[in-house]
């Protein structure tokens, strides 16, 4: 199957304020994943403009459409702004288990819920 992901960096003066990654796998519609800023640099657009970068390059290669999951219970914040960008739940919450890793390497299960949401590209 044919993957790609795209990472895109928020970066001024050399300084990288956050992150963001596009995933295209085969013939699904693209995802936005692991969206990231830097606590201090939050609420200036910067994710909002790392989402609608991720957008663009979507509708750029042909998409019509993109995806993102996100964790309404962790992380509500993101839920209220990947909507104010017009996209829609299109799932109940839902679980999801996977392995996560620290950083020294050790590895954890983790159980955690998700909901999804799609907006239509114009």
């Amino acid at each position: 199957m044919n993957k790609e992901i795209y990472l895109l960096i928020a970066e001024q003066n050399s300084i990288i304020l956050g992150f963001g990654l596009l995933k295209i796998k085969g013939t699904l519609h693209p995802k936005l994943s692991d969206l990231y800023v830097k606590e201090e640099y939050r609420g200036n657009g910067i994710g909002s403009d790392l989402i609608r970068c991720r957008e663009n390059i979507a509708r750029n290669l042909g998409y019509t459409e993109i995806y993102v999951s996100v964790d309404p219970i962790e992380n509500p914040k993101m839920v209220k702004l990947i909507k104010k960008h017009s996209y829609e739940t299109i799932s109940d919450p839902y679980i999801k288990k996977a392995i996560f890793y620290d950083s020294d390497g050790s590895s954890y299960d983790k159980t955690y819920q998700r909901i999804d949401l799609k907006k239509i590209l114009n």
